[in-house]
């Protein structure tokens, strides 16, 4: 029934990914036919014809983030879909896996969206990669275990990383996200050092909207129940004056 399912999807959406797309650099291109309107995650692997494994294992291992994947609404997320050639070279490892461990290593390439102070996050794409040259990616796994897990992208030479597996030349955009496609399964992701730790925490606690919102409102009742009590001892003050008089 997969297999089927495949086969159709890679009949309708093979033609409109497979643009020439815009190149960058040398060695990379980002393939985003109609701004990806209406395209998942999920669609655009089917496409490729090369990531079967890696939606058969997520269907499999994390139907929630399968679905979250395959919602072009939720596709506010960049995906380092590893190839099948990727999988099968890790096959006999994945063989003695319990699903736990499988699950995580597939939410170690899903990354949330990058926000900012605004709200708002930039499409991560190879110029963006490329122009930043370090980044670091929060993990699907970090995000359920709240370990903070995160990878990390780079570039040497143009040549584009994410942890040990190499960036693959062509990426393509989704409604509101990306899809990598990359040459080895990650396997591990260190957890972050107490510095780094803090420092995430820190910045989450000031900078993300839903959090940032609690605060504001605490400092806000706070110095407006300041100003409410400064007021009411000045009319104390003057009624007081005015019996006297």
């Amino acid at each position: 029934m997969f297999a089927a399912v495949v086969s159709l999807l890679l009949g309708m959406l093979a033609t409109p990914l497979f643009g020439d797309g815009e190149p960058i650099g040398e060695a990379h291109r980002f393939v985003c036919e109609n701004e990806g309107v209406g395209r998942s995650a999920v669609d655009v692997l089917l496409a490729t014809g090369n990531h079967t494994t890696f939606l058969d294992l997520f269907s499999r291992y994390d139907p929630e983030g399968f679905a979250i994947l395959s919602d072009a609404e939720l596709a506010d997320k960049t995906v380092w879909a590893p190839t099948d050639a990727a999988f099968l070279a890790i096959r006999s490892d994945l063989s003695t896996m319990s699903p736990e461990e499988i699950t995580a290593i597939l939410g170690y390439h899903i990354s949330p969206p990058r926000r900012t102070p605004g709200g708002s996050y930039p499409i991560v794409t190879p110029e963006f990669l490329i122009n930043t040259e370090q980044m670091n990616h929060r993990t699907r796994t970090g995000v359920l275990t709240t370990s903070d897990q995160r990878t990390r992208t780079s570039v040497t030479d143009g040549v584009l990383m994410i942890e040990d597996a190499r960036i693959l030349g062509t990426a393509w955009c989704t409604e509101a996200g990306s899809v990598f496609s990359i040459d080895s399964v990650i396997m591990n992701v260190a957890p972050p050092s107490v510095l780094a730790w803090t420092i995430h925490r820190i910045v989450r606690i000031l900078l993300y909207d839903d959090i940032r919102f609690v605060i504001y409102s605490t400092v806000g009742s706070t110095v407006g129940a300041a100003l409410i009590g400064h007021f009411i001892r000045i009319l104390i003050k003057r009624r007081k004056n005015a019996q006297a008089g």
